[in-house]
């Protein structure tokens, strides 16, 4: 289990050892250089403030948002975020300055979108310093196997069978484009128009599809952005967390 959850993240202060489609470059560690060199801000994907914060040992001061103060305080439980891939309590830095705290461009972007949340403020101390490690989405999927199959007993038969003919059925549809996935990694390469409407077509039977393609543009907009706005971010220590969060809404307003 261990190594499970090992694989799936990256460890920013080593190279990486895993294995890398053909297309993307000869190894994971040349993309990951051309991703921090090749970019306008690459360079934060290790040198970040909240990165080098992790690494110093210091306490952190992190911000979290929430509808439901009055259940906190009552049951002195918090809970992992809805919709999330892996159990997290979403939260973003805290800087401490001389007139008090300033939040990361995320969370100034959470309180100012969100008014009728309350903040609650978290002071994290670790024992060591700790390293720059994230997780990596697209290596979960040997941990979600193993989670459904501990608690598939959960499900009735009818249950069962509904959701593996739901799956068979997205999988079948979406065929097309996951051979052309498939080919692509493996160093074929195919004209970005007709590699997008293929996704698109593909992305209502397999939503899953649908957010791998907008952590790519998210990713995307955060490493080549070049706006007063990013630059700003980028001073403090910071990509602009910003431009994905627009993308989203102004995609389906």
């Amino acid at each position: 289990m261990r190594d499970e959850w090992e694989h799936a993240h990256t460890d920013y202060t080593k190279p990486a050892q895993r294995p890398a489609p053909a297309s993307l470059a000869e190894s994971e560690d040349d993309w990951r250089r051309c991703l921090e060199g090749d970019t306008p801000n690459g360079w934060l994907i290790q040198h970040s403030a909240m990165t080098e914060a992790l690494a110093s040992g210091r306490p952190m001061y992190l911000l979290h948002t929430t509808k439901h103060i009055s259940a906190i305080r009552n049951s002195g439980e918090l809970h992992v975020s809805t919709g999330c891939l892996v159990g997290a309590l979403y939260c973003s830095p805290l800087v401490r300055q001389r007139e008090g705290w300033r939040p990361h461009n995320l969370g100034a972007y959470l309180m100012q979108t969100k008014p009728n949340t309350t903040p609650i403020i978290f002071e994290v101390t670790s024992d060591a310093p700790i390293p720059t490690k994230g997780v990596d989405y697209l290596h979960l999927g040997a941990i979600h196997l193993r989670t459904y199959l501990r608690y598939q007993s959960f499900l009735t038969p009818a249950e069962n069978d509904h959701l593996e003919r739901a799956l068979t059925a997205g999988l079948r549809t979406a065929a097309v484009f996951l051979d052309t996935a498939l080919r692509n990694a493996a160093g074929f390469a195919t004209k970005a128009t007709e590699f997008i409407d293929q996704l698109a077509a593909a992305v209502p039977a397999v939503p899953f599809l649908g957010y791998l393609y907008f952590e790519v543009l998210s990713e995307y907009l955060m490493l080549h952005s070049a706006t007063p706005e990013t630059k700003s971010y980028a001073q403090a220590g910071e990509l602009n967390n910003w431009l994905y969060k627009r993308l989203a809404f102004a995609a389906v307003v």
